[in-house]
């Protein structure tokens, strides 16, 4: 009877909130979702996704799968994903990333590098279908 809800799927969403009038400092460990609103001060890890809301204010080192910026954040990012900076969001620090999308009004000061990985993976699929049109073509010929 009970065992429906205790393995039903957890909804997508925020798992980790840090407030508006939190102040957090040290080092944050998260295997969930994080979402920062408040300031945070100090180098933060995380498996999955983390966003720094337009109040959030973080000092801090930051390795995590995905990164959205909407706030502020002074120090070097390294994302296994997508990192944007949202129209609001300001970065100062290096990043590594697999994709970076900075939206019109955001603001980046630091250097960017493209993971080998994510390279990797685009060359591939740019090869793959380079390969395509050409097998397409020797067809149509």
């Amino acid at each position: 009877m009970f065992s429906k809800a205790s393995n039903a799927k957890k909804p997508p969403g925020t798992d980790t909130l840090i407030g508006q009038a939190t102040k957090l400092e040290g080092q944050l460990d998260c295997d969930t979702d994080l979402r920062i609103e408040g300031t945070v001060k100090g180098d933060v890890t995380c498996s999955r996704d983390v966003t720094i809301g337009e109040t959030g204010i973080v000092e801090s080192n930051m390795r995590a799968a995905n990164v959205i910026i909407a706030g502020t954040l002074n120090g070097d990012v390294d994302v296994t994903g997508t990192l944007i900076i949202e129209q609001t969001g300001q970065l100062t620090g290096n990043t590594s990333c697999s994709a970076f999308i900075i939206k019109e009004g955001g603001h980046f000061n630091g250097t960017s590098r493209m993971s080998v990985e994510a390279h990797d993976k685009q060359s591939a699929k740019h090869g793959k279908a380079a390969k395509q049109r050409a097998a397409e073509a020797a067809m149509e010929s």
